[in-house]
């Protein structure tokens, strides 16, 4: 069962208002820079602010990755794909990730650290420019 509910634009713009901290996070030479900034405090915020905007999904993620198999292992370079997403499949993907995390404790560090937030956060802010 899919729903996709409806998200005002002011709420986007919240999320969107991470994308130059996470920037920040890739500009980062070392592997242990990024990983000391994980403890910080704008991670814990930006979780929660995808609960509080209602950006997360209640869906069927599992079958989702299953059909979209290329965001299903967080190695692979996913750029292409979203720079060419709309804004349901932004939210699935991220709703993906988030679940996926209390599965497998530390993928969504896995997705900070490779970049993967930040596509889509870069994504989600082309959308709302249009």
């Amino acid at each position: 069962m899919s729903h996709i509910s409806e998200i005002k634009f002011e709420e986007l713009n919240r999320l969107v208002g991470f994308l130059d901290f996470f920037q920040r996070v890739d500009a980062l030479m070392s592997e242990e820079e990024k990983r000391d900034m994980l403890e910080c405090e704008e991670i814990m915020e930006f979780y929660e602010e995808l609960y509080n905007t209602g950006f997360l999904l209640v869906f069927d993620w599992k079958s989702w990755l299953d059909q979209n198999e290329i965001y299903k292992n967080i190695a692979n370079n996913i750029e292409e794909h979203v720079t060419k997403a709309d804004l349901d499949t932004l939210r699935k993907l991220t709703t993906s990730y988030i679940r996926g995390d209390r599965f497998t404790e530390g993928l969504f560090e896995g997705v900070i650290l490779n970049g993967h937030v930040t596509k889509i956060l870069t994504r989600l802010k082309e959308l709302m420019d249009k």
